[in-house]
Order: structure tokens, then sequence, then C-alpha cells
């Protein structure tokens, strides 16, 4: 066994590239950050270990602790297959180079005001595992004094809130490049290739061009991440329009250099090239990396697979937002009225997020206006009319909020909105 912090050091320029160093210390900063890596023995070569199963525990979940595949777990145990159930208490024998501490069983007391949700929250827990843990209780409300049995993972990668980053170089950007017409029917004028950066990866150069306007919000909310939330692994960005805009096969939209695909975040205990299925996915900071999108106020929408919002929900409150701070943000829970939320379904979005922004203050041939669009969400008031002025401005802001306009698809009153093709 090579020293520990050596084999942290070529642990991570192994899976997460360059920017190791920055997350060894900024993880230093919490110790609650840094469990996860100090109490990790580390090999010089794969060995073989024995993994005892703990409750609840899934090949997947095994998967991504240990470094390794599904297939590989299933073919070393005769198992029928990565995806068959595993037995609390079963040993299993896996080959890595890496041994994190393993789950933790402990009691917790039920305080008054608990409920499952968010003691669930409190404990970085899935609400499922813990009503699993607690099958006697499963049914019914939570009581003061009752004991729950909750096993924690102090082996769980922690990579965003854990201290501050550093400032990234400046970016020069110029300001002609501008957004013309309708995302799934525009161009773009003088087009900015995305410049190289330590704020995200770049895929290939023919569909990186962007609008002025759009490079900017990038590095906002880049920067808070890499900054404010301390995250250093890597993000690849992958398409936003070609360098005129217009039609970019297969998109139906990206024409006018405002709409951005971006990689969904891996934990930093997987390989690099590992597809983002959701054990994968560092959801805390695909949250993060969102949240700062917002942050800009320049969001319009974002796209993410319905199915998998519930993880991205469930990060979102380990990291400290309330459902109500939620409600107008992530359409999950709710499966009707996505116009009223900014990260809403649409079909392909299982392993990158499509940000789309607003056209810019000063991007007035660029559609949907936005005025239009902050006026449906009920970020600013409508402009009134003859009518409504008479009417009176009480009365006025009285309707408007009968109304509850949303953004695109179809308004409540049935008024056509814009059409939401990726």
């Amino acid at each position: 066994m090579v020293g520990h912090l050596t084999a942290l050091l070529a642990f991570f320029a192994q899976v997460a590239g360059p920017d190791q160093a920055a997350l060894v210390s900024a993880l230093s900063e919490d110790p609650g950050c840094r469990r996860w890596l100090d109490e990790t023995v580390f090999y010089d070569s794969p060995e073989w270990i024995q993994h005892v199963v703990r409750p609840r525990e899934r090949i997947g979940d095994l998967a991504v602790r240990y470094g390794v595949t599904r297939s590989e777990i299933a073919e070393w145990n005769r198992l029928k297959s990565g995806r068959a159930r595993l037995r609390a208490g079963k040993k299993l024998k896996i080959r890595t180079r890496r041994a994190p501490p393993p789950r933790e069983k402990i009691t917790y007391t039920v305080a008054e005001g608990d409920d499952w949700g968010e003691v669930a929250v409190r404990h970085r827990v899935p609400i499922e595992d813990l009503k699993g843990w607690n099958s006697g209780l499963r049914g019914s409300p939570l009581a003061p004094g009752q004991a729950l049995k909750i096993w924690i993972d102090p082996g769980a990668a922690r990579t965003v809130n854990c201290g501050r980053g550093e400032e990234p170089p400046a970016i020069e950007v110029r300001q002609d490049a501008t957004s013309l017409g309708h995302p799934q029917g525009g161009r773009l004028k003088n087009g900015i290739l995305l410049p190289e950066s330590p704020l995200w990866s770049r895929g290939k150069d023919k569909g990186l061009w962007a609008s002025s306007h759009t490079v900017e919000t990038m590095i906002q909310a880049f920067t808070q991440l890499r900054v404010d939330n301390g995250y250093s692994g890597d993000i690849m960005i992958g398409s936003i329009s070609r360098k005129r805009g217009g039609k970019f096969s297969p998109h139906r939209s990206h024409r006018t250099g405002l709409d951005i695909d971006i990689r969904l975040p891996l934990l930093p205990t997987v390989p690099e090239n590992t597809y983002p299925n959701p054990d994968a996915v560092d959801w805390p900071a695909l949250w993060e990396l969102i949240e700062a999108f917002v942050d800009t106020g320049e969001v319009s929408m974002i796209f993410l697979d319905h199915r998998l919002q519930k993880n991205l929900y469930r990060a979102a409150r380990w990291e400290g937002k309330s459902a109500e701070e939620l409600a107008t943000i992530i359409h999950w829970p709710r499966k009707d009225r996505k116009w009223e939320t900014i990260v809403r379904h649409s079909h392909g979005h299982k392993g990158h997020i499509h940000v789309r922004l607003l056209c810019g203050t000063e991007e007035t041939r660029c559609g949907p206006e936005r005025a239009t669009v902050l006026e449906r969400r009920g970020w600013i008031e409508p402009h009134p009319s003859g009518l409504e002025s008479r009417m009176g401005a009480s009365a006025r802001r009285e309707e408007w909020r009968r109304e509850k306009r949303g953004i695109y698809g179809r308004s409540p009153d049935g008024g056509a909105v814009e059409d939401e093709a990726p």
C-alpha cells in the first residue's frame, strides 16, 4: 500500500483529471466532507477485497463505490446479472484499487415535528431506503420518541459545498455575437467559439458557437459553481450552435446560440468514460450547476428526463433547499403544468441537460421576446393596456395573479405559446 496523499493524488489523476489538487484543497476545509477520502484505503494495483452487503444495497451502488462495473461484480460472484438483487449479509469478492469505509448503522430518535422526508434529508439517504429499513413503521406518520434504523454512508463522495475554489482566469468576450429569431428557426450572427477554460471541457469546435450573451452567462454560472460551491470535477459542454446558427442535425433547436447541452457530471469514484447513468452521476454537483444558472436570471428552461428529476430534487434537498424553494424550479414530483417550472421533461435528455437561455437585453431581433417570457413566468408585471390602466393597478395585479400564466407549452387561459422542441 502506498502513502495516503500520494495514492490520493494518483487516484484523482486517473479519474478526475488535472483538478484533483484543487479538490483535495477544497475538501481540507471541511473535515466532514473529507471522511470518504481519509478513511479510504488505496492500493498500488487492484486487489481482492470482501464486501459484506448492507440492507438495501444494490450492485450499482457497489460498482460506483469500488470503481468497477456491475457486470464485473456479477461475474466475480456468479450472479445472474448486474441487476440481481442482493441479500443483506451476503459476502461478495471485488477486485479494486480502493476500499472506502462501509455503511454504518445508527439509531435516530424521532423528535417533535419530524417526518419521513425531513429525517431522510437530514441523513442524506433516500426516503425509500429509510422506510425500507424501518418497514414496521412504513405506513404511519412518525411519532416523537420512536427509534429509526438508518444506514449512513461515510464512503459517499462529497464534491460541493465543502470549501471555496480558486477564481478562474478572466475571459474576454466580444460583444457583437447576436441571436436572431427563435431557437427552432433562427440563426447566429458573428458567433463566438466557446473559449477553452478551466471552467469546462469542450466538445467539437463545429458545434460550440454562441452569442456574447450566452458566453457571459456561462462564465457567471460556472464561476459560481467553481468558486462558491468549490466544485472541481470535469463538466463537458457538448453542443451549442454552429458558427452561423441555423439547422444543426440532429437537434431541432440549437439554432441561435442560446441552447447549451451539458453532460451530467460524474462522481469522482467512477472512470471518466463511464456513461452518466443515475448511479454514476454527481447529483449534488448537477444541482449546484443548475442553481448557478438559475441565479443568473437568464434561464428560460432546462430539459431533463422526468424520471431523473427525482435524483436532482433529492440532491437539492441534501444541499439545503426547501420543498417550497424547489417548487418553481424542478417539475418533479408534479406531473402536470410543467410550464410553471424551469427544469422540465423532454425526451432524450438522460445523459445531459439542455439549458436554454433568455434572449439578451440588447437582442431585439431574438425570440421569444425576453419580457414576454419573464411576464409569463411571473417575474415581472405585464405592461398595462389603456383599459387596465383605467381599471387601476390593484385590480390589474389581481387579475394577473388569477391567470397564473406559465411559460411555453400552453397557458392556462388557452393561448398557444412556444413549442418546447429540444
